[in-house]
């Protein structure tokens, strides 16, 4: 619904990213339109929809895997980003949502979180396990629209910054 607040991931459905926690911790939020977006497929697709129908979580919808062309305007309608990952080198995807003006939420397992995220500022970083995924989302999930668009907009100026930095410099 257009009135809902639209919580997206965006990758594999598989045992790393940790989407049984996040679902958890959207399943905790009470918020009266809410809604949560699985974009990408997976060997877990099937056991993410059957947990998600067993928490009676009806406003949780797995799109599937989309193409580049497609894939924008799934970042157009959130209004922030999750990749609460066991494990996860870097996390392209933090870099798309930032580029797309999205407040993000990452494990401290995701290598993007070190340099792209500022808690508090841009989002939060949070623990693998335990009630920080919940809080964080319930935290950008109480802000005002107008907030958490400032907050998504910190995002597109940090990780615009860091993409025009001089990396040959640097090292």
């Amino acid at each position: 619904p257009e009135e809902s607040l639209v919580i997206l991931f965006c990758g594999r459905l598989s045992r790393e990213k940790n989407l049984f926690h996040l679902l958890d911790a959207y399943h905790q939020l009470d918020h009266e339109h809410k809604s949560l977006l699985f974009i990408g497929d997976g060997d877990l697709r099937h056991s993410l929809q059957d947990y998600a129908d067993q928490l009676g979580a009806d406003s949780v919808y797995f799109c599937g895997f989309q193409n580049r062309n497609q894939i924008l305007k799934y970042y157009a309608i959130s209004d922030f980003f999750v990749l609460p990952s066991l494990r996860e080198t870097w996390g392209i995807v933090v870099n798309e949502a930032m580029c797309s003006g999205l407040p993000v939420i990452v494990s401290d397992q995701v290598g993007a979180g070190v340099d792209l995220v500022i808690n508090g500022r841009n989002g939060y970083k949070v623990a693998t396990d335990g009630d920080d995924l919940f809080r964080s989302i319930k935290q950008i999930a109480d802000l005002p629209e107008a907030e958490r668009h400032l907050m998504g907009m910190r995002s597109f100026n940090i990780v615009k910054e860091w993409s025009n930095r001089n990396l040959a410099e640097s090292l």
